[in-house]
């Protein structure tokens, strides 16, 4: 007898640790296959990149820990959250396509791994994968999803930061030191990457409060603090002025604009500015109605369950409120911040978009404890119900940016060509010529897709008056024919060559991509 209790005491002790790894291994496996299918997706949209901020972030991470004296806007060459990150992958992959990508890929997934962790942990995990999924499909975040900017980093940082605070709020237990100094140093990067993201702040100690204390919060603000000031002295150094990137915040908006994109934002009627979010959505996405309702159904679904809703309305509320107040509504003519620029509102996007499926999530469970047969249907309807939705906004939102022209699933690979024409050719021709902003373009493809020297001749820029393209030289159109790829270049090329057509004496096109986006010219005398 005593022996076979023993032989049943030691199975069940066995079987405890397996049980609890196969519970483990069943919690990340739905989170991991998320996580991978859309990586592959966000591989096969890797954009060109764009010679605007998303470059002048490049050249800021390329210098660091050095400034950068050229006619850069300082906001930009100051938000270390994203720079770091970006010099670190510099460092690691050089000047290339990599380094560019590595960032805004790590930080979409981010923010698609922190809301189905946010929607799992308050509702359901079909809840978290609908909400997951529609925040990173929507277009705006999307077309955003794989440039080197800093808002989708800043979203996913903060929204990591926000789960934990939840889980820490759920246990019984106090939370370690070490995972509120961790929730610190994610709220306090976000704030690094992204100055609006602190408008949020406020719901974390609410959240922590009942668990962590004032000691607990105090861990939490340490690495804040360490980070705030590591910002003003990199300010001070690299600029001359600990609070220079605060100053060039607050002077952005008020700065001069030309007077057709002054007029898209300022002397505007104040509900213009309260209404902006909304209108922008519905006028210029072609989910934009879908998530204007899922707006709507968080602050009607925050009335009819406040206790289960109040987290997605405060999140909108707290950061809806000062963005309007100081985009527009307390001096329409100056304005601190240009609302029209979607990516502003990026911060609130997990928030309405969570809330809306889980107002709908409510509502079927609802009905589903209302039916004859409340056993498997009262789980599986409002599953179905939520995950419907979010496939309706994601499949809406997807048939406008899937294959768009300025990604690789779009063909957007003419710069890879040109990269492998040119290092079959390396040493052939010593310059290349083309416009301001394809030279841009053409320093990351000069690297290979994961660093090193694919090329080596040098890139020029042709400027009026000055010695230009001579026998022997290259010269690079990208894009001047349609501009669908790269706009700018168009642009740029036409003020530097007027005729982009190539047909100049001595002009002798060598090198083409079939759909003409990208042409090379070898100048013969």
């Amino acid at each position: 007898m005593i022996a076979s209790l023993g032989a049943t005491s030691t199975k069940e002790e066995d079987a405890a640790p397996a049980g609890r790894r196969g519970r483990a291994a069943r919690a990340w496996l739905v989170p991991g296959l998320l996580g991978l299918a859309w990586l592959v997706v966000l591989l096969a949209h890797l954009r060109v990149p764009a010679p605007s901020d998303q470059l002048n972030y490049m050249l800021a991470a390329r210098r660091f820990p050095d400034p950068v004296t050229e006619g850069t806007e300082t906001h930009q060459l100051t938000r270390f959250g994203l720079v770091v990150p970006a010099a670190l992958a510099v460092k690691v992959f050089g000047y290339s396509q990599a380094a560019y990508a590595v960032v805004p890929v790590l930080a979409t997934l981010s923010l698609l791994l922190g809301t189905y962790a946010l929607g799992t942990l308050l509702f359901s995990r079909p809840v978290g994968v609908a909400a997951g999924v529609a925040v990173v499909a929507a277009t705006p975040v999307f077309n955003d999803s794989t440039d080197l900017l800093p808002d989708v980093l800043a979203v996913g940082l903060f929204t990591c930061a926000l789960a934990i605070a939840v889980a820490v709020r759920k246990r019984d237990d106090p939370p370690s030191v070490w995972v509120l100094v961790g929730l610190g140093a994610l709220l306090g990067w976000s704030y690094m990457t992204r100055e609006f993201i602190v408008f949020l702040w406020p719901v974390i100690p609410v959240l922590l409060w009942r668990r962590a204390g004032l000691a607990g919060l105090a861990w939490t603000a340490a690495p804040i603090v360490v980070l705030g000031v590591t910002e003003l002295l990199l300010c001070w150094r690299l600029y001359g002025d600990p609070l220079a990137r605060l100053l060039a915040i607050t002077g952005h908006g008020s700065g001069p604009s030309r007077p057709e994109i002054a007029s898209t934002y300022r002397d505007k009627p104040r509900m213009m500015y309260v209404l902006r979010l909304p209108n922008t959505l519905r006028d210029h996405y072609p989910e934009g109605g879908l998530l204007v309702a899922m707006i709507g159904a968080t602050l009607l679904g925050a009335l009819a369950w406040p206790r289960r809703l109040v987290l997605p309305a405060a999140l909108c509320a707290l950061f809806w409120v000062p963005l309007t107040l100081l985009g527009g509504v307390i001096d329409p003519s100056a304005p601190k911040l240009r609302l029209q620029l979607i990516r502003y509102w990026f911060p609130i996007f997990p928030a309405f978009v969570l809330g809306g499926l889980a107002a709908l999530w409510l509502l079927a469970m609802l009905l589903a404890a209302r039916l004859p047969d409340r056993g498997r249907v009262r789980v599986v309807l409002p599953a179905v119900a939520v995950l419907a939705a979010a496939a309706v906004v994601s499949g809406v939102a997807a048939s406008g940016w899937w294959a768009t022209p300025q990604t690789r699933a779009g063909g957007a690979t003419q710069m890879e060509a040109f990269r492998g024409w040119m290092h079959d050719r390396d040493g052939t021709y010593r310059r290349v010529w083309t416009d301001p902003d394809t030279r841009r373009i053409l320093a990351v493809y000069r690297s290979g897709p994961f660093g090193g020297e694919a090329w080596r001749a040098e890139i020029l820029v042709s400027r009026p008056g000055k010695p230009g393209p001579a026998a022997g030289d290259l010269v690079v159109f990208y894009d001047t024919e349609r501009g669908k790829v790269c706009p700018y270049c168009k642009m740029e090329a036409r003020r530097t060559w007027g005729d982009t057509s190539g047909n100049r004496p001595g002009w002798r096109q060598v090198f083409a991509t079939p759909d003409r986006v990208l042409r090379v010219f070898e100048v013969s005398r």
